[in-house]
Formats: C-alpha cells, structure tokens, sequence
C-alpha cells in the first residue's frame, strides 16, 4: 500500500512538468595588462627567478592567487565550491569516463540543454566539444531553437536585497546573467568626473553660463543629479565601494516561436512590475546573447555605472530551497533517496527529517491544522528505506487506517477490542536471559512498588533481585509468580494491584508476552492515558524497553502523537531527554508531535528540545504573533518573518519547516490514494474501515479505496 501512495506521488510529480529548480555559478574572467607594461616589471626585481618568468606564467600565477582570495572572502557567507571533473566506472571497471562540470555548463550557456559532458580521451579543442550553430535575426537561433533575451535596461531609485527574488518563482527554465565589469578607483572616479560635468553644464543654458547672465532659473533636477554624482565620486575614492558596467540579461530557449515569445513577455512584466526597465531584445539580440557567455566582456557593455553596494541588492545571492535530493543520514545506504517529495510554487521541495545523522524532529501547531495527516505520510514515505522499522504512540486511532493498510500490528492498549481478537497482554519478566534484562525487570518491580506508596528500602531491593535472580530458571515468569514467590509481604500487596487479582491484571500478567514488533506498529494510547500515572507508566515503561531492544542499527522511527501528555510526566519527560541524546547512534530518530506550546514551555526540557531536535515542522497557527504564543516561537530561534509565515500559511494545507540548511513552507500535495489512508481519520471513516477490515482482512484497502471513489484500486497494489 505505501508503494501504491509512493507511486501517485512520483506520477504527479513526473505529471506536472511544472517543477524547477535553481542552480547558481560564479564565472571570474580575468583581463591580463599587456605584455609591454608587464615585460618592464622585471626590471624592478633583483632576483633572477623572477626575470625568468615568461609573461603566461606571471598571469597565470596572478589570475590563481586571485581566484584563491576570492574564494576566502566568499566562504565566510556563501557554500561555494569549484566545478570538477567526475569519474565513472565502465564496463565493469575496465574503463573510467570522465565528465567535466564546467564543460557541462558552458554547453548550458550556449544552447540551453543541461547534460553531462564526457571528456575525449584523447584531448581536443574545446570548439569540438561545446559547440553549437548560430543562426543570426531578429530572433536568433541555436541548434534549432529558437533564442530570446530579456534585457534590463532601467534601475529603479533605490534597491534592496533580494529586490529581483520573484524571478526565482517563474515555472519556466531560464538563465539569468548577471554580467559586471569592475573598474579601478581612478578609472571609475574620471567617468563619474564626466558625468558629474555633463548635468553641471545642464544646471544653466549655454549663454547665461558665457556672459555670467541670470536669463530663467537653474534646472534643479540637474542639480539634483550633480549632488549625487559628487557623492558616487566621493565613495570610489574612498575605496568603500567599487563601481563598474553591470549588465544583466535574461536568456530563454524553446523549439516554438511563440511559446517564446510568451515566456520573455511574462519576465519582461515581472521585472516591469519590481520598478524596472526591461526589454525583449531584437535587432541587439545576438549582441546581448554572446555577452552573456562565460569569459566574453566586450560585447553589450551596458552603461551607466553602478557600486558594488548596488550589484549586491541586484544579483541572485539566495534562492528558493530545494532540500538535500539524497538522504544526508551516514547511517543510510549511499544515495539513499529523500523521504518524501512535497511542493510549493514552481520550485519542488524534498524533505528529510535528517542533518547529518540527527533526525529528531519536533512538530507542533494548534489542533485541527493537520498534524496527524503529516505524521501518517512520514510513516507512510520512511518504509521506502530497507529494513525500515516504525514505533508509533497514537492518540484516536487517526494512525489506524495506514497501519492496517501497511500489514503493521495497531494495539489499542487497555481500550475494547473492536474486533473480537484476543486483547493485548504483556509479561514483562519474560526475558530475563541477560545481566542486563535482569538488572531492567529488578528496576521496572520496584517502579511499580513505588508507584504503590511504599517506600524502598535495601531490604526491598534485595528481595526483588533475588525473586528475578530466581525467575530466570524457572519456568513460570508471570508477576503472579514473582508475587507468589517474593518473601516479603509488603512488596506482595504492592504488587497485587497488577496481577490477574487486580485492576491491571489484564495488562501485565500474561503467563506468555502478546507483543509481538514487526516492521512497523502503532500503539493507540488514549484509553491507556486516562488510566492515571499508576497504570500508566509501567506499561508505557515496558513498551520503551521493547522497543530500545528492537533498534539494531536499521532505519527506525519512533512517532510521539500528543507528545504533550509525555512532556507533562517526570518519567516520560526523562525518557525522552534520554533517547533525543542517544537514539542517533542506533539509527533512530524520533518525532514528536504536540498541540499544546504551553506544555512543551513548562516541560522543562524545552532547550533539550531546541538542540536536540535539529528538524522543526510549524503547523499554521493564526495565534501565532500574539503575547504569549509569540514569546515560546521565538525560544526556539524563530525571527519575525518566520512567526508570521507560520502565523499567515493555511491550515491542514502548509507546513513551514526549519532546519540548520534551510527553511521552506510546503504543501504535501496528497492524492486520493494517499488521502484514503492518511487523511481518514474522522469516527465515520475509522468505523467502515475496521467493518472492512474484519470482512475482508487483507483486502481491504481495495474495497476502501472503491468507497472512496478510486475505480482502479486493484491495479494500484501490483505496483513494481
């Protein structure tokens, strides 16, 4: 069945051809002095090295020690890594390809297809190896497409950072360059010096200027510009900022005219609507398109001049996030995919729980916003991992329709059984074959005589080591038989609350454990919840120590629904803190998922919470910029326009996720498959499901999903 959802998923996705994702290169071109000026530096040196130096070795050695101070400055805020060349096996691993990345995005730049480039093995010019034929128009053409270019031509007043972001929202495929050409300080200080000239002679006419007459008034908006010139004259020579000729264009491809046509058109009124000036280029086309390759800085050289200040609001320096397109967990198989695909706009997103190894994700947000139909499509996407193993705590069965659907093991632990099936019992004495089992069961009998009122003393632990000590040969390992044979007669009516003559006798005295964990299982706790802390916690205790048992390094998942109702109990609240430091190392991760931020605040481990759980999810929550609810977001590092993010996404439909590499509201794009399983949890649904189930048993999900309007339901589980 999760195969079947998986499937839908990936045939939206391949459907909608309407995903894209963006990728961003910095190309240096470096413009050497002539070899004249630099054949007299020589001069100036007395070594003999450096008069030996040939002029391409002196470039050489300035363009890479250049490279390498820019790569310095950039890896202080940017993740900035140099084009390589890749090698591949073939042929089993006779032979080795080699496919260069730069190549790969010159080819791009060129004709617009984005494909690897496998090197010749034996070297040839590169004219052979990206190439393309140019036909040359109005609208020009490359490789039998058809070129536009998009060029901005007017600034708007004043610039931001980011001021051009929403080009990165458009569903088609561009590529935007972003072409600049420094000036030094005195080069760029005479152009403004000229420019500063040509509004001063506009500030009074000709004649008034010649025979120092006053005929009509001054142009102030000449006036204006000189003020600000003097200032742009100002700055370059204080080296704060440096200026230079920017010139960006926007290049598109496609085998239809028209088509073409409409996507320039819907750029160019893009880049109108942020202040702009902007242009479909014709007569200039060719002109604009060879300006923007890689390594060419003479062609379309735009004017005027602007600072680096400027260039820095204007360039593309951040992007929609995309997520990490593998699973980044080190304990996953290599190249291991994400675990789900989502969406949101034209930019698809693929969500991992994990950073690095560390999956513990929180999740919150106000009842209603859809935070059980989340946790169910975690579940549902993490079995594509092999061997994968899911331990979920539930709270109104809203897991109950995937789980039965999965062939996972649902247990309504201390509820009716809704389907005539045998009730869970559990026997926790049942293992008691290592030090370490036994030295667990001695802690777990005094937890309960504890919980009893009675206060342990060494006389009682002595006495419950040595009945377990006893109980590992012999037959009978029931609390019944721990009762009937411990000595001490205070320990004996402690415990008589949990065996068959108690209350909890149905729970914790089987004579053989009915727990049974498989791949993946959910353990509807509500009834258990309302039981009160001396029901409660030896069960919830013992299903912990299972499941800790289970966790041998496979992919494993532990959902906490209402992980509030935990939060707000010492024991829990310490095995929590317990596993969120050390279930990495198993492989583990654990999400938990709460509605009520006011419990999560007085849990007391709320900063646990905070570094533990790298991978935060929001559900929307309109109360979000209010006191109170405010102060708990901004605890756990939300700044403001991420408060009103969350504050403004739509409930049971968004959800804003934030971690260490990135933060991104998505929409879980769910199908009917999908919806039939993780969405169905109101008590009409949840009812005509177990009625299926007990009709039909394993073939259920096909009659559901009939029921539920999906014609085709037997086809979906022959999935490959």
């Amino acid at each position: 069945m999760t195969r079947a959802i998986d499937a839908e998923r990936r045939a939206h996705f391949a459907r909608e051809r309407g995903h894209f994702e963006s990728k961003h290169a910095l190309i240096l071109t470096y413009r050497p002095s002539e070899a004249k000026k630099t054949a007299l530096s020589k001069y100036i040196y007395s070594d003999e090295e450096s008069r030996r130096k040939t002029y391409a070795d002196t470039v050489l050695f300035i363009f890479k020690n250049a490279i390498r101070e820019i790569e310095q400055y950039f890896a202080n805020t940017l993740s900035i890594r140099r084009m390589e060349t890749r090698e591949a096996a073939e042929r089993g691993g006779e032979r080795v390809a080699r496919y260069d990345e730069l190549l790969q995005f010159i080819r791009f730049c060129i004709t617009g297809e984005n494909h690897p480039i496998r090197l010749p093995a034996a070297p040839m010019y590169l004219d052979w190896i990206a190439t393309a034929e140019l036909e040359h128009g109005l609208t020009p053409k490359v490789e039998n497409r058809f070129l536009g270019v998009v060029a901005i031509d007017g600034l708007p007043a004043e610039s931001w950072p980011g001021i051009l972001n929403s080009l990165d929202l458009m569903p088609l495929t561009y590529r935007w360059s972003s072409r600049f050409i420094f000036l030094d300080a005195e080069e760029a200080r005479q152009k403004l010096e000229r420019t500063r000239k040509k509004w001063q002679q506009k500030v009074r006419p000709f004649f008034d200027q010649l025979f120092q007459t006053q005929s009509r008034s001054v142009d102030r908006d000449a006036m204006t510009m000189v003020a600000e010139t003097e200032d742009a004259i100002a700055q370059a020579s204080s080296q704060l900022v440096a200026y230079g000729y920017y010139t960006p264009v926007i290049i598109l491809f496609d085998s239809d005219r028209e088509a073409l046509q409409e996507k320039a058109e819907a750029i160019r009124r893009l880049i109108q609507a942020e202040g702009f000036g902007a242009r479909i280029e014709t007569l200039n086309a060719t002109e604009a398109y060879l300006g923007s390759l890689p390594g060419n800085w003479y062609c379309n050289i735009r004017e005027p001049l602007i600072n680096t200040s400027n260039l820095a609001d204007l360039i593309p320096l951040n992007s929609v996030w995309s997520g990490s397109p593998v699973a980044p967990c080190p304990f996953y198989p290599p190249n291991s995919p994400p675990l789900m695909q989502v969406a949101s706009g034209s930019t698809p997103f693929r969500l991992n729980l994990h950073v690095d190894d560390v999956g513990h994700t929180l999740i919150f947000g106000p009842t209603g916003s859809g935070k059980s139909t989340l946790l169910a499509l975690i579940a549902a996407q993490f079995r594509r991992y092999d061997r994968s193993q899911i331990f979920a705590f539930d709270k109104g069965t809203a897991l109950l329709p995937l789980t039965l659907a999965a062939g996972g093991d649902h247990y309504e632990i201390g509820g009716d059984n809704a389907e005539g099936r045998k009730a869970l019992a559990f026997c926790p004495l049942s293992d008691l074959e290592s030090d370490a089992d036994r030295a667990w069961a001695a802690e777990w009998i005094e937890m309960l005589v504890a919980l009893q009122g009675v206060t342990i003393t060494p006389d009682h632990r002595n006495a419950m080591s040595r009945q377990v000590t006893l109980m590992a040969s012999a037959p009978g390992r029931s609390l019944s038989d721990f009762v009937s044979g411990v000595q001490m007669r205070e320990i004996k009516d402690a415990l008589h609350h949990y065996t068959v003559d108690g209350p909890m006798g149905q729970l914790l005295d089987a004579e053989q454990d009915g727990l049974t964990l498989g791949a993946f299982q959910t353990f509807e706790i509500e009834q258990l919840m309302n039981m009160g802390e001396r029901n409660l916690v030896p069960v919830l205790t013992y299903l912990f120590r299972r499941i800790e048992k289970r966790l041998d390094g496979s992919p494993s998942l532990i959902l906490l629904d209402e992980a509030w109702l935990m939060l707000g109990h010492p024991v829990f609240r310490s095995k929590i803190r317990e596993w969120l430091k050390v279930l990495r190392k198993a492989n583990c991760a654990v999400v938990l998922a709460t509605q009520s931020i006011s419990d999560a605040e007085r849990s007391g481990i709320i900063d646990v919470l905070k570094e533990s759980c790298p991978t935060k999810i929001c559900l929307p929550n309109g109360a979000a910029r209010e006191p109170g609810t405010r102060e708990f977001y901004e605890r756990i590092g939300f700044n403001e326009r991420q408060i009103e993010i969350v504050s403004n996404a739509t409930p049971k439909r968004e959800y804003y996720v934030v971690t260490p590499e990135g933060r991104r509201l998505f929409d879980m794009v769910l199908g009917p498959v999908a919806l039939s399983f993780v969405g169905a949890s109101g008590k009409e649904d949840l009812k005509r499901i177990r009625t299926l189930h007990s009709e039909y048993d394993r073939d259920w999900p096909v009659h559901w999903l009939q029921m539920r309007g999906v014609h085709d339901a037997a086809s979906l589980f022959n999935v490959e």
